[in-house]
């Protein structure tokens, strides 16, 4: 047998590697940028401190790695480690330690937890919420009717006889007798005209139709095409969110509103029917738009 297995059977692993490193002129730190494993788990296996490597099946890596290394019979070592550690069907296979894999801090998984979870909420908002799809809360469907009441000064037209044609028996002066108007009806002759007598007509003066003011005036807000919507009222009371689809819309009865939406150029302002123009750009993302009914009204006129 020769000396070196000799030497092998009497001391320890630790003993063993360090002998065989110190006789080839090397470093621990020599050592550690030849077989990527760091210079501190070498130092544990010459001081057999097993308890500072990262684990059983790491510690037999670097054995038979620093073992093969160093010329020496790798198989007697990992024998003897698992009899120092009273592991006697310990798997010879491990990871290669020639890239040596530091575990994952805590801090680091937390972070990438944290990192996850922020990543589904935003792209929960962005597709408006679970649900939103089938929510229809206001719609422009419940629009109140508009009644338009009559002038009050509206004059009352009054039938007028029709007159039956005269038949061949009747004369002409029969005719002009049945067609004169009743005297009580006729005004006095007018000096500067001839005879003939021209009834008066008693028109009664009409007032114009009332203008259509602020207060009575239908706002809106509606979609050209299909997209996200979020209105909330001046007290931040969330009045409609959902998908907003083409031709639907919200009435803006009260006076001031926040607005949110993916695409601004796909919402337009209505005033009685009429459009006043788009809420943005199209593509244009707003969070917290405030909108005014008196400013909408104003671009009506």
């Amino acid at each position: 047998m020769a000396d070196g297995e000799t030497a092998m059977q009497s001391d320890k692993i630790g003993g063993v590697l360090r002998g065989a490193r110190e006789a080839a002129n090397a470093t621990l730190d020599d050592i550690s940028a030849l077989l990527k494993i760091r210079s501190d788990h070498l130092e544990a296996l010459e001081n057999d401190d097993f308890e500072r490597l990262p684990g059983s099946v790491y510690a037999i890596g670097f054995i038979r790695t620093y073992a093969t290394h160093l010329g020496l019979n790798a198989g007697e070592l990992i024998e003897r480690y698992k009899a120092a550690i009273a592991v006697p069907h310990l798997e010879d296979q491990g990871p290669n330690p020639q890239t040596e894999i530091e575990p994952i801090p805590g801090a680091v998984k937390i972070a990438i937890g944290v990192g996850a979870v922020f990543v589904v909420y935003i792209l929960w908002l962005l597709a408006g919420g679970a649900g939103d799809d089938d929510k229809n809360s206001r719609f422009a469907e419940n629009k109140p009717e508009t009644v338009q009441e009559a002038p009050v000064n509206a004059p009352v037209e009054k039938p007028v006889p029709r007159q039956e044609p005269p038949s061949p028996s009747q004369t002409k002066a029969e005719v002009q007798a049945t067609s004169t108007p009743p005297a009580d009806a006729a005004a006095e002759t007018d000096a500067g005209v001839s005879g003939d007598k021209v009834v008066a007509v008693d028109v009664t003066e009409i007032a114009p139709l009332p203008e259509v003011t602020a207060d009575i005036a239908m706002v809106e807000i509606r979609a050209a095409r299909r997209t996200w919507m979020r209105i909330e009222s001046a007290e931040g009371r969330v009045l409609f969110s959902s998908i907003i689809r083409q031709g639907e819309g919200f009435t803006l009865d009260e006076q001031s509103y926040t607005l949110a939406t993916r695409d601004a150029g796909a919402l337009e302002f209505f005033v009685n029917d009429a459009t006043v123009g788009s809420v943005g750009r199209r593509g244009q993302i707003l969070t917290a738009r405030k909108i005014e009914r008196a400013s909408i009204l104003a671009k009506s006129r």
